[in-house]
């Protein structure tokens, strides 16, 4: 099956889709294979193709794009147009916002690898259909559809505007890991609300298509989860947190991930918050996975809002462990945007 790529400015790119066998360990699918996104001004990173579920797992996220061109371009009403690529001829690019700063909101600014937010940089059609997602942190990206469009509410999350996907095989994703090195150290961060409190939803991801378990990321309803649980997932290991899942309110996920050095044991290398309060992790009796730091050199994906029914209205990705300290600025930034209860009364 073919469908159409993503192109830079006047190329337009055909992606293939691949589809993988069923498997019963913990797959995600095999995503296909990207095209070549062109390093033009403006231009977006193609996206691959979604895989189809495993018989435990989740559908595989595209696999790898071209990098992303440069950015937007001063508009006549003083604010900043997006870049201009063909997300489809019902796609409508957003014209005159403001440019988002990481001082005014609060984030550090060193290290910012990725910035979504719900009201900044979604090209989406008259009926709110998204066709990508704009980075706001300088560096480029435009995340795209890698199977259905999901879709864009004014009002998705604490009154404010936010990505849903309805499905699984809805999500946004682009090639590549943001430039993060293999062993890099990184932090991942989202504000996101559940629709389901059972269903595996993986608000932000990195990964590699196709494989069975190489996979990091915020994760709800883990593989092998004890049931209604938010976690995360790290290369072939699945954690659970004590934290029952919600779909009563929206909430802050931090996972900061200081090493990822092969062989050495993930918990002693990764820390997990949500709504400021550091959370206790178990690893989950499934995966192929023994504890310990894998492989990650193949990863050649990152994506947003993916496996199944949930909402995210911001994600920011560091290529850096936050110190304590500014995590727990970020959370604070946020908890004030989002009218979000903090469990830590400090922040």
């Amino acid at each position: 099956m073919t469908k159409p790529g993503i192109g830079v400015r006047a190329v337009v790119v055909l992606l293939t889709a691949s589809v993988a066998a069923l498997s019963c360990s913990d797959s995600h699918g095999a995503g296909g294979k990207g095209g070549n996104g062109g390093a033009g001004g403006g231009g977006a990173s193609g996206a691959g193709g979604a895989g189809v579920a495993g018989a435990s797992g989740s559908a595989g996220a595209s696999g790898n794009g071209g990098s992303a061109g440069a950015g937007g371009h001063a508009s006549l009403d003083g604010g900043v147009d997006a870049p201009v690529f063909d997300g489809g001829s019902d796609c409508i690019a957003p014209t005159g916002e403001a440019p988002l700063d990481t001082a005014t909101a609060g984030f550090p600014a060193a290290g910012l690898a990725l910035w979504l937010r719900g009201d900044r940089g979604v090209y989406k059609t008259a009926g709110n259909a998204v066709c990508g997602w704009a980075d706001q942190s300088g560096r480029g990206a435009i995340l795209t559809p890698y199977a259905g469009r999901p879709s864009w509410s004014a009002t998705g999350i604490a009154g404010l505007p936010a990505v849903r996907s309805t499905a699984a095989g809805e999500g946004l994703s682009v090639g590549g890991v943001l430039g993060i090195a293999p062993t890099s150290a990184r932090t991942i961060i989202a504000v996101s609300q559940l629709v389901s409190a059972t269903n595996r939803f993986q608000a932000c991801e990195q990964g590699q298509s196709g494989s069975p378990g190489t996979y990091i990321g915020l994760d709800a309803n883990t593989f092998d989860t004890a049931g209604s649980r938010e976690g995360v997932y790290m290369m072939n290991n699945a954690y659970d947190s004590a934290l029952a899942t919600t779909t009563a309110s929206p909430r802050i996920h931090v996972y900061t991930i200081s090493t990822m050095t092969l062989g050495t044991p993930v918990l002693s290398g990764i820390d997990y918050r949500v709504d400021g309060v550091t959370q206790t992790l178990t690893r989950t009796s499934g995966g192929l996975g023994n504890g310990n730091f894998e492989d990650f050199s193949g990863a050649n994906y990152t994506s947003v809002a993916t496996t199944s029914e949930g909402i995210v209205a911001e994600v920011l990705i560091y290529d850096r462990a936050l110190s304590v300290a500014e995590r727990s600025a970020v959370e604070a930034a946020l908890k004030t945007r989002y009218g979000i209860t903090l469990g830590d009364a400090s922040l």
